[in-house]
């Protein structure tokens, strides 16, 4: 079951929101739920329990804007599967919508082809984060959700990989991993290889990953990481 989340004030907006998505859904066969709101609070306040996989956001709400409930998304709930496709009648937001990651800026009013767009990309971003990342440490398969890596790091030859939750060690070397990685793992470090999805922010030298954790990105690779970052879908 796929849940799609619709919050404007506007409720002719959201109407035309869910016709499009449910015409997508009967075309390709998608069995969804759709879930409304017209306000910020209320979406906040039910969000935890919709457990959405595409939420479509007005950034002009009336008290609580856009920006803050993707800030509250993100930072509050530190939920960062959801794909958040932001809908709004200006086009000046690109800097401020950086650490939030939408998949998606639209302007009103929204076309079908474009909602359309971002349910095939967002259910691609979905199916990524499904994949599995294999290893063997100290005798013993294990394997773990691409989604959940920050990062792996190298010591000697010794492989980290950083979860939210936890450190897992196991012998090897990145060079050896690097090319098996998909697209959103890049390397900024001789002994670092990030997941793009849990970035935060990128300075010249630095990047900032989920739990705050500051990797540098040495000289040799600055180039082509800040190649890298700009030419990345971050909904494929």
């Amino acid at each position: 079951m796929y849940r799609i989340g619709i919050c404007d004030d506007e409720k002719n907006t959201c109407m035309e929101i869910e016709k499009m998505v449910r015409e997508y859904a009967k075309q390709n066969m998608l069995e969804l739920e759709t879930y409304i709101w017209h306000t910020g609070e209320k979406l906040c306040d039910a969000i935890g329990e919709a457990r959405l996989d595409l939420l479509f956001l007005d950034i002009e709400l009336v008290t609580t804007s856009g920006i803050e409930v993707g800030r509250f998304i993100r930072n509050r709930l530190e939920n960062h599967e959801i794909a958040i496709a932001y809908i709004s009648s200006k086009s000046s937001y690109a800097m401020e919508l950086f650490k939030i990651r939408p998949v998606d800026f639209l302007i009103k009013p929204v076309r079908y082809e474009d909602v359309a767009e971002i349910i095939k990309e967002s259910l691609k971003l979905q199916r990524r984060k499904k994949q599995i990342f294999e290893y063997h440490a100290k005798g013993v398969y294990g394997k773990v959700q691409y989604k959940d890596i920050i990062c792996f790091s190298s010591d000697n030859k010794k492989i980290n990989i950083r979860t939210p939750d936890s450190v897992i060690i196991f012998n090897g070397r990145l060079r050896d991993i690097v090319s098996q990685l998909p697209e959103h793992f890049i390397q900024i470090h001789q002994s670092y290889i990030i997941n793009l999805d849990h970035m935060l922010s990128c300075t010249y030298d630095s990047v900032t990953m989920s739990g705050e954790v500051v990797l540098n990105i040495s000289q040799p690779y600055r180039k082509e990481v800040r190649r890298q970052i700009a030419e990345f879908n971050w909904g494929d």
